[in-house]
């Protein structure tokens, strides 16, 4: 998954064409709102000065979250063995830390979480 990461964010050496790819993946396609925009692949999701890049998932038994803010070179998978847990709001808020940035994490483009 480091391997994944670099690659979307342009790090990997004499990979030019998978780096075209994912770049291509990364573009903004779709306007949910000012503020969380979807590509082929990833929701472009911007709070504060910070813009991250991410997808969510998951099943009944599991919960995973890939997220990066590129224009930070920083990087964050979360894998859960539990379904219907809060791995977005936990990644925006690593990445958020990691970049100093002090503005709250967008919950927008987070799963619907069941109660229970």
């Amino acid at each position: 998954m480091a391997r994944f990461l670099a690659a979307n964010m342009g790090e990997l050496a004499d990979h030019d064409a998978i780096e075209s790819a994912m770049a291509f993946a990364q573009q903004p396609v779709f306007t949910v709102s000012p503020r969380l925009k979807i590509g082929l692949a990833w929701q472009n999701v911007s709070s504060g000065n910070l813009r991250i890049l991410d997808k969510n998932g998951g099943l009944n038994n599991t919960s995973t979250y890939v997220g990066l803010a590129p224009q930070r070179k920083l990087g964050v998978v979360i894998l859960v063995n539990r379904g219907k847990q809060h791995a977005t709001g936990i990644g925006r808020q690593i990445l958020h830390a990691l970049a100093q940035d002090q503005s709250q994490p967008s919950t927008e483009g987070e799963p619907e979480q069941d109660e229970d």
